[in-house]
C-alpha cells in the first residue's frame, strides 16, 4: 500500500511538481512591439494636413493626416438634396396609396388602380432609401478623408506628404505604421514538455537594461517554430506594461522569468 501511494507521489511530481520547477529560470526573450498596424484610407484624395511625425506620440482618436476635405462634403450636400427630393415623392406616394385604399373600400376605385398606387408607393420607399444609403456612404467618405489613431501609440513610419495624390481605388496604401505605447511582448521558445506548466493570463516577470516589468502570458503558440534537445519549441508571448514614459524598442536584450 505505502509503494503504491509513493508510486502516485512520484508520478505528481514529474507531472506537475518538475516541470514547473524547470521553467521557473531566466529565459532569453525577444522583445516586439504588443500591438502594430499599418493605417491608410479608403477613399481618394489630395493629402492637405500630414500632423504627425516619425517618433511622435498619439493618443485615440487624435487625426494623423487630412484630405482636401471638398469634394467629400460637396457629395455629403448632393446626396443630401437627392433624400429630400426622394423624401417629398415619398410622402406623396404614401397619400396617393391611401386615397386609393379609401376610393377602392367605396368602390370607387378598380383593383388594377389600387396595384399601381401600391406599386407607386413600393417603388418611391425603395427610391428613399437608396437615396439614404447614397448619404450615408457620402458621410462615410467624409469621415474617412481623415486618417485617425485607433488607440495609443508610436509613429513607426509616415509616407505621405502635403500635396500628395492619394488613389484608394484598387488597395489603399499604408500611410502610417503605428504601435501601441505603454506595453510590450516579451517572445520566448519553450520545449513542449514545458507548455503543461503554462497558462494563459499566468504571471511572469521580463527585464530589460537591469529593471524588472511584471506580465502576464498573453499567448501560447500552437504549432512548433523548431526543435531542442528537450523537443519541440513553441513560442509563448509575455505582454507587459512599460508605463506612458518609457523607452524601450523591439531588438533590445530581455530575458524572461517564469514562474
Amino acid at each position: 500500500m505505502n509503494k503504491r501511494a509513493d508510486s502516485v507521489i512520484l508520478c505528481f511530481i514529474f507531472l506537475f511538481i518538475l516541470p514547473a520547477a524547470l521553467w521557473a529560470k531566466d529565459i532569453d526573450a525577444a522583445l516586439q512591439w504588443s500591438r502594430k498596424v499599418e493605417l491608410s484610407t479608403p477613399v481618394s484624395g489630395i493629402v492637405t494636413e500630414a500632423l504627425v511625425n516619425i517618433g511622435d506620440h498619439v493618443r485615440k482618436g487624435q487625426p494623423l493626416m487630412k484630405l482636401d476635405e471638398r469634394p467629400f462634403k460637396a457629395e455629403v450636400e448632393k446626396a443630401k438634396a437627392g433624400v429630400k427630393r426622394l423624401e417629398v415623392k415619398h410622402r406623396e406616394a404614401e397619400g396617393e396609396l391611401k386615397r386609393a385604399k379609401e376610393m377602392h373600400e367605396r368602390e370607387l376605385l378598380a383593383d388594377h388602380e389600387l396595384e399601381l398606387a401600391r406599386i407607386g408607393s413600393l417603388t418611391s420607399d425603395a427610391e428613399y432609401k437608396a437615396a439614404q444609403a447614397v448619404l450615408t456612404k457620402a458621410e462615410l467618405d467624409l469621415e474617412y478623408s481623415v486618417v485617425k489613431a485607433p488607440f495609443d501609440g508610436i509613429i513607426l513610419n509616415r509616407t505621405i506628404e502635403i500635396g500628395q495624390t492619394i488613389i484608394s481605388a484598387m488597395q489603399p496604401a499604408p500611410m502610417f505604421t503605428l504601435a501601441e505605447s505603454g506595453y510590450m511582448v516579451a517572445r520566448i521558445k519553450i520545449p513542449d514538455k514545458g507548455l503543461a506548466a503554462l497558462s494563459l493570463g499566468q504571471k511572469a516577470s521580463v527585464k530589460v537594461s537591469g529593471k524588472e516589468y511584471k506580465g502576464v502570458i498573453s499567448r501560447i503558440g500552437m504549432e512548433p517554430v523548431g526543435v531542442s534537445e528537450g523537443g519541440s519549441l513553441y513560442e509563448v508571448d509575455i505582454r507587459f506594461s512599460i508605463g506612458p514614459s518609457a523607452i524601450i524598442r523591439p531588438g533590445q536584450k530581455a530575458v524572461a522569468t517564469l514562474p
